[in-house]
């Protein structure tokens, strides 16, 4: 299932990028993949990912994890302005 999520940023998005890669192992764990993410072109604090989970449940699971919402908050993450939108069929193109 892919998810959209927003979020604030408060440390840039070079810092929650860092975040992101120390995260690897935990996210492969939950069944995570990020699969796009950028700040907002005339607001470096707002920002947006695509990501893949099993399910929203393991998704809200995932963030929900104290260790993990304290990497977030500790990386400039106001978890408060988390928004995670489910996501219907989807078409890429490689």
């Amino acid at each position: 299932m892919y998810i959209q999520s927003s979020v604030t940023i408060t440390k840039g998005f070079q810092v929650w990028k860092d975040m992101i890669g120390g995260m690897s192992e935990e996210m492969a764990q939950a069944g995570m993949k990020l699969i796009f993410a950028a700040v907002e072109a005339d607001d470096d604090t707002k920002l947006h990912v695509i990501i893949e989970f099993n399910s929203m449940d393991d998704a809200k699971e995932f963030i929900a994890r104290p260790e993990i919402e304290e990497r977030r908050r500790n990386s400039g993450v106001l978890t408060e302005t988390t928004v995670m939108i489910p996501l219907g069929e989807a078409i890429t193109t490689e």
